[in-house]
């Protein structure tokens, strides 16, 4: 299998609108050209199913970069995918009072970070983000199987997109990498940037890998 994590376009109005399909009115001018360019970078590229967060910015860019993709199943929304939470006293504050609550957290020491007044912790993302995913892909035929998965045979060549946030994505990376957790996050995708994970196989597990292709590579 292939598995493609993919960042949303520039964004525009309410971050947390989560709309019908289809979607407009949630990327900016410039996040649309965004996801058009991702539509052309993904051409050629098969999708067999793509899945989004709930968030208008995510479905919106999905919709338009797999515009033309008929071989793909309908975008199928899981809400467990969309971005950090922020608690409702930060969501709720005015512009200087949520400027003095992140500074107060950037003071902090980043072990001192792993849950704040900010919001959402990281193990509650992970306890949100890594069970969907895990889910989302047994229901695609693919089991998990401690570290690794063990797919059935229709399902192992299939290509899917997930069209996520960057803290989500990140937390996806680093759970199917097995990369240590961190506050910070361990992965930056720039918005409509795509990571492209490949499976590997060892006695009949298969294991996630980051591919890198080369500059020149179509």
């Amino acid at each position: 299998m292939r598995l493609l994590l993919i960042r949303h376009g520039k964004m525009k109005g309410d971050p947390f609108i989560e709309p019908q399909m289809p979607v407009t009115g949630c990327l900016a001018d410039n996040g649309i050209r965004q996801a058009k360019c991702l539509a052309k970078m993904l051409e050629n590229t098969k999708i067999d199913y793509a899945f989004s967060s709930s968030y208008g910015r995510a479905i919106q860019t999905a919709e338009i970069a797999l515009e033309g993709h008929t071989e793909c199943a309908p975008i199928k929304i899981v809400k467990g995918f969309h971005e950090w939470n922020p608690s409702e006293e930060y969501r709720n504050a005015t512009s200087t009072e949520a400027e003095a609550m992140a500074k107060r957290d950037a003071d902090r020491d980043i072990a001192e970070t792993w849950k704040t007044e900010l919001g959402e912790g990281l193990f509650d993302m992970y306890a949100r983000v890594v069970p969907a995913v895990l889910e989302t892909l047994a229901s695609i035929g693919w089991k998990p199987t401690g570290d690794g998965f063990v797919p059935t045979e229709e399902a192992k060549d299939k290509t899917v997109a997930i069209f996520a946030h960057g803290g989500s994505l990140s937390v996806m990376l680093s759970f199917l990498l097995g990369v240590q957790p961190t506050p910070m996050g361990r992965f930056g995708l720039p918005l409509t940037g795509c990571a492209d994970i490949r499976f590997n196989e060892r006695k009949g597990i298969f294991y996630a890998s980051l591919y890198l292709p080369l500059p020149y590579e179509e």
